[in-house]
């Protein structure tokens, strides 16, 4: 009914994406001029006025916690794995002067080599809501590949469609590590991860976190983040006939592993095409548009390279 790949022992394409490893012990949260995630090797801040931090065991004794885990400036928070992780300010938006102020922050890395065209990869990572500094919580926090670095002396949004995204509840959990995971197709070029919020503010994809009022910001957004990975999934050729995008975290997406894959096509047992996609292949049983397909029978139709697959599968809400 359905597959599951298995990625063991696959070489993690992601340097240090635990945030173990570091030239100097960080001595505080970031500010303008003195990007303390630089510390942590491999790591940066794109937007260098987009300030995110790295937070380190070793800050604890001598720099009395300021980046300290699991005590730190921004909260209370133990590594997912290991001594490290980062933090960044995934939103801030105040609207008290009537045109919006927009803050963002994103942790960036280079990849230990190029992705390859049409290869899938498994990529996933963890995320933890900063209870103490944050108003709000988000849903559509996520990974972007890219073929250059982003850097600006700014702290403006990237607005781009990234590769891997959260899209199934928010992200409100101040306790426990949230995983966020995803299968890609690359397209070849891919050498750099960019993570955090892409998208336009909206109030679909704000939640109302905590009640008491703040008088100045509206909302504030802040999250740490630990355990990346990214491997290579190997080619199958199997392909899922049912799925339950019910948001249970469980079967959520019709997604499946083909070598050379071009195009992903869904139609209705009328004949009407629902939904498409090229290189990226994750449906979440809504249509093209964004509308929740009805729970029934729908075809779809596979273009790779050489071959083309052709099936029925069945959706279950």
């Amino acid at each position: 009914m359905c597959f599951c790949c298995e990625t063991k022992g696959q070489t993690n394409l992601v340097y240090n994406g635990d945030f173990e490893i570091y030239d100097t012990c960080v001595t505080n949260i970031s500010t303008p001029g003195d990007l303390q995630i630089e510390h942590c090797l491999g790591w940066t801040a794109p937007t260098k006025l987009g300030t995110s931090d790295y937070f380190n065991v070793c800050n604890n004794a001598t720099f009395a916690h300021q980046a300290g885990i699991p005590k730190n400036n921004l909260g209370y928070q133990p590594a997912y794995n290991g001594n490290g992780y980062c933090g960044f300010l995934a939103s801030i938006v105040d609207s008290s002067g009537g045109q919006p102020y927009i803050y963002r922050e994103y942790v960036q890395t280079k990849l230990t080599q190029f992705l390859e065209k049409n290869k899938s990869y498994n990529f996933s990572f963890y995320v933890s809501n900063c209870g103490e500094s944050t108003t709000h919580s988000l849903m559509k926090i996520g990974a972007l590949f890219s073929s250059n670095s982003y850097t600006a002396n700014n702290y403006a949004p990237i607005i781009v469609t990234p590769q891997i995204i959260n899209k199934t509840n928010f992200l409100t959990d101040t306790l426990n590590w949230m995983k966020i995971e995803g299968n890609f197709i690359a397209n070849g070029d891919e050498n750099y991860l960019t993570i955090g919020y892409f998208e336009n503010e909206t109030i679909d994809t704000l939640n109302n976190f905590y009640d008491p009022f703040n008088p100045y910001y509206r909302v504030i957004v802040y999250y740490y983040v630990d355990g990346v990975s990214l491997t290579e999934l190997p080619c199958n050729e199997t392909i899922p006939n049912i799925f339950t995008p019910n948001g249970d975290g469980v079967n959520d997406y019709f997604e499946f592993v083909i070598c050379n894959v071009l195009q992903l096509n869904i139609y209705s047992r009328w004949g009407n095409k629902v939904f498409e996609s090229k290189y990226h292949f994750s449906w979440d049983g809504r249509t093209t548009s964004g509308e929740p397909c009805n729970a029934g029978t729908y075809y779809y139709l596979v273009q790779t390279e050489t071959e083309t697959y052709k099936g029925f599968l069945e959706l279950i809400r």
